[in-house]
């Protein structure tokens, strides 16, 4: 198992070839020249003090530690909190290596970066105030989650058996259902919107089920 959090477990005033020999001493299964290799693909200085690094160059060397022992399962904290988006794709392409060079790598991930979420992760949780508020397959809800809008006169019209949240607006009401087939094929002249894993955290825990 890897493991990242916030802090990488690393005093700062070590470099990369000061953390070579800690790892191996750690982990008999450490390969060493695949950490090397992909230091040398994401250009880290071997060097340089971690804690003179970049906040991009800290979340590399992260998640390099975590996943050059052959950890089949990563467990990650925020990974890409506070990168530019050029560093939080590296990262995420590295994450999405890890899951395709061997049958059965998992990554268990909390992010509150929703792109994240959608280029990485099979399934879904959402939790508010601890408690799981949704658990679905990330391609359906990019699929069959959507948000309806309308007006007060069309709501009270509206079959509500699959309506997950409602929240009353200034025009009516928008509403958030996983059976978006349905109510495009019966309710035609209503406004239907896919629904962003953005739009639907912020409709399942503000709206009114």
């Amino acid at each position: 198992m890897g493991v990242v959090l916030s802090d990488s477990g690393f005093s700062g005033y070590l470099t990369i070839n000061d953390i070579l020999p800690i790892m191996e001493n750690l982990y008999k299964n450490f390969d060493k020249s695949f950490f090397l290799e992909q230091v040398e693909k994401f250009q880290l200085p071997c060097d340089k003090k971690i804690k003179d690094f970049s906040t991009g160059m800290k979340a590399k060397v992260k998640v390099l530690t975590a996943i050059s022992h052959h950890a089949k399962l990563l467990i990650l904290d925020e990974p890409t909190a506070g990168l530019d988006v050029i560093a939080r794709d590296e990262l995420l392409e590295l994450l999405r290596d890890f899951m395709a060079k061997e049958e059965g790598n998992s990554i268990l991930i909390s992010s509150h970066i929703s792109s994240d979420l959608e280029s990485i992760c099979d399934d879904l949780y959402m939790i508010h105030q601890g408690t799981i508020i949704l658990h679905e397959d990330t391609d359906v809800l990019l699929s069959d989650y959507a948000l309806l809008k309308v007006d007060d006169e069309a709501y009270a019209g509206l079959d509500k058996q699959y309506l997950l949240r409602s929240k009353k607006e200034s025009y009516g009401y928008s509403c958030l259902t996983n059976q978006k087939q349905y109510y495009a094929e019966n309710y035609p002249q209503i406004a239907i919107e896919k629904g962003t894993i953005d739009e639907v955290i912020t409709m399942m825990i503000r709206g009114a089920a």
